[in-house]
């Protein structure tokens, strides 16, 4: 029997999938909700990951050559390995205990293991199969999940195009999260989710505004899928604010990569931070993953002319704002790119705390997060992957919620203390076998 056959009736056969009931307004919140994503969980799950075998062959055979490494049994640090089973329901037994009440958890994408190994080329079934897996592992501990598209959850990676098969493929892998689908899901897989009466989710499918993506065009193309997608992201938030709600937007690629450069096309670039920028006011949060590191960024707005612009916070390779920028741009809302599971830094899993009652700040304002993550190298000699906490961003940062004025002084406190900066570039980086962030 194949890796992946052994493990998809190893789930289905401890669990069925189990189709949960939509939770109903009104329902006591806890007011906390978790964040997994690429892999992040981009969980990236490989079944065909071998303990011991060589790094070069992207942990899957021992062709001799162990210069680059072995595989360990929770994964390989800073290797192009992705996850193994272990390391996945480690994560997965982490949150259920952490977090048994949380309220949600998003999920911004990236189930299937990258497509790297020659020798073991992906297929199509491959790539549904291993997201059944996940979906039934988030139903073991939660009834609220809201996933979206990944750039590794498509057949071939990165490329998709609108009214794509798949789109149904991902509606029925998925049915048992009880979404709200709508009819632009068919189109490209995006969709609204509502988490109370007065919050709400709009969870965006990345992929029509991704450069890597060779089957879409410019959003500035007449009925391109970056177009359609734009035109009903501003309709969505035209909804919220009408409605006097709020909301959070999921996107598995963030508009900018870890090193600032820019993973959106142009067009699609500039339009989508003018987006953020003119519905701050009903914009509570940005979430996204793909890219492993730990990162904020900044929308701004330009109190001058009133055009809005963003800022990356790098760690100790710059600077974010001088104290001059400081007093000409006002940070009206930021991007919260998380961790990831895959071992390209040590594993990590956020779990945040938002206002539910309304009465000091808006409903879904965010009031603070618990980054953790698991010591990789120690788990692989212990043989026991282990959880901390890395560190509590109120405390780091010293507010006490994540509104535009909260982060205002996130930014100021970054771009101005040196000690929180350099605290920032190891945490950027997922600790490594860095002490914990001292406060």
């Amino acid at each position: 029997m194949s890796s992946l056959a052994s493990l998809v009736l190893l789930v289905t056969t401890v669990t069925g999938i189990i189709i949960p009931t939509k939770r109903e307004y009104g329902k006591a919140l806890s007011g906390t909700f978790i964040h997994v994503t690429a892999g992040h969980l981009d969980f990236h799950l490989d079944p065909y990951y071998v303990e011991g075998t060589d790094v070069s062959s992207f942990c899957h055979t021992k062709d001799g050559d162990t210069e680059k490494g072995v595989a360990g049994r929770f994964g390989t640090l800073g290797s192009k390995c992705d996850s193994p089973t272990a390391l996945v329901e480690a994560a997965f037994a982490f949150m259920k205990a952490q977090a048994p009440d949380a309220d949600f958890v998003i999920y911004t994408g990236d189930s299937t293991r990258h497509d790297r190994d020659k020798k073991f080329l992906r297929t199509k079934e491959q790539v549904i199969e291993i997201q059944k897996i996940i979906v039934n592992y988030f139903l073991k501990g939660f009834s609220t999940v809201i996933p979206i598209v990944g750039n590794n959850d498509v057949d071939k990676h990165n490329d998709i195009k609108d009214f794509d098969e798949q789109y149904l493929e991902f509606k029925s892998i998925w049915e048992p999260y009880n979404l709200n689908y709508g009819s632009e899901f068919d189109r490209a897989g995006y969709y609204t989710q509502d988490i109370s009466s007065n919050l709400r989710t709009i969870n965006l499918n990345t992929l029509s505004f991704s450069k890597k993506n060779k089957l879409v065009d410019e959003c500035n193309a007449t009925d391109s899928s970056g177009r359609h997608q734009l035109d009903w992201f501003k309709k969505s938030l035209e909804d919220v604010r009408r409605d006097g709600s709020k909301a959070y937007i999921l996107a598995h690629i963030p508009p900018n990569s870890k090193k600032d450069k820019h993973f959106y096309r142009e067009s699609c670039y500039s339009e989508y931070y003018s987006i953020l920028g003119s519905y701050s006011d009903v914009i509570l949060a940005h979430f996204s993953g793909h890219f492993n590191h730990d990162q904020l960024t900044a929308v701004l707005k330009n109190t001058e002319d009133g055009t809005y612009t963003r800022v990356a916070a790098l760690g100790e390779e710059e600077v974010p704002m001088t104290a001059q920028e400081l007093e000409k741009y006002k940070v009206v809302g930021v991007l919260l790119n998380a961790p990831s599971i895959i071992p390209e830094k040590n594993p990590a899993v956020r779990i945040y705390k938002y206002e539910t009652e309304g009465t000091r700040f808006p409903v879904g304002t965010i009031l603070d997060w618990d980054q953790y993550y698991a010591n990789l190298e120690e788990a692989n000699q212990s043989g026991n992957l282990k959880f901390k906490l890395e560190y509590t961003a109120s405390k780091l940062y010293n507010v006490d919620h994540f509104d535009a004025s909260g982060l205002q002084n996130v930014f100021e406190a970054i771009s101005l203390n040196e000690n929180v900066r350099t605290q920032y570039t190891n945490i950027r980086n997922v600790l490594g076998n860095e002490a914990p962030v001292e406060y």
